[in-house]
């Protein structure tokens, strides 16, 4: 059983519910040893109001994750971090950000938050999609990262493995080879449910043909939860389900990136 998650959600970002707290006694529920916290990052001057905590809410999910770490102590290990993109607009901000937490998890949802181009809550062009993983491979090199969260996300809206998709994931898997860094096998998408591909149906994430690219490539696996519900960290079956998606491929499962 995976005892630690480090991609979990609050009610700040817009788009996830429940306390704080009441993540934590889910997870101990569930008998995790380790949470860790990483909602949506707040761009100062770009509010994704729904998608990305406000600038505003940042002290108070800093000072709520840390009073909750001292309060469970000796019962969970509790990390304090957050989700982000890589943009050279908003690096100095990030930058910023990683001084006031412990880790950011890089997860590339658009190209910018001045222009977002591309989204990938949405179908992306073949041109997209390359963008997509010239970022992520910018934002693994610039170190602020502890590791990549669901490198497969891309797929989501996609109708086909095209051969951009096969050129994404090789960049991703070189990159992560040469730098060691982490690559989540992201549950959330196991509750979207398999979709129609021309090889068969799979899921959008964790991507079986994305993924089997990736495994050429000495890389390491981290699960991720992405939770986005106390109730989340209750259903072991998505855990279960994901690594059973991936169960043949050559993929180092490691549970926690600080060890």
């Amino acid at each position: 059983m995976i005892r630690a998650n480090f991609h979990t959600h609050t009610k700040r970002c817009g788009h996830a519910g429940g306390e704080d707290e009441d993540y934590i006694l889910a997870a101990i529920k569930a008998g995790y040893k380790v949470l860790g916290f990483s909602d949506h990052a707040p761009y100062r001057r770009y509010p994704f109001r729904g998608i990305n905590m406000e600038w505003e809410s940042l002290e108070d999910y800093i000072s709520s994750i840390n009073a909750l770490k001292k309060k469970y102590e000796g019962i969970i290990e509790i990390h304090l971090g957050l989700e982000t993109e890589y943009s050279k607009t908003a690096l100095e901000e990030r930058k910023e950000l990683k001084g006031m937490v412990e880790y950011l998890l890089l997860g590339q949802h658009f190209d910018d938050p001045s222009n977002r181009n591309f989204s990938v809550f949405r179908k992306n062009t073949d041109e997209e999609i390359l963008e997509y993983a010239r970022l992520v491979c910018e934002g693994i090199d610039s170190g602020l990262f502890t590791y990549l969260a669901h490198p497969d996300v891309i797929m989501n809206g996609q109708e086909e493995f095209t051969q951009a998709c096969e050129k994404a994931a090789h960049m991703i898997g070189k990159k992560a080879q040469e730098t060691g860094i982490p690559l989540e096998i992201n549950c959330h998408g196991i509750g979207k449910g398999r979709k129609p591909f021309p090889d068969g149906d799979m899921y959008y994430y964790p991507n079986r043909d994305f993924w089997s690219i990736l495994a050429q490539y000495e890389i390491k696996g981290i699960v991720g939860i992405d939770a986005h519900d106390p109730r989340d960290l209750l259903d072991t079956e998505a855990v279960e389900e994901g690594l059973r998606e991936l169960a043949d491929l050559d993929i180092e499962i490691i549970e926690n990136p600080f060890r």
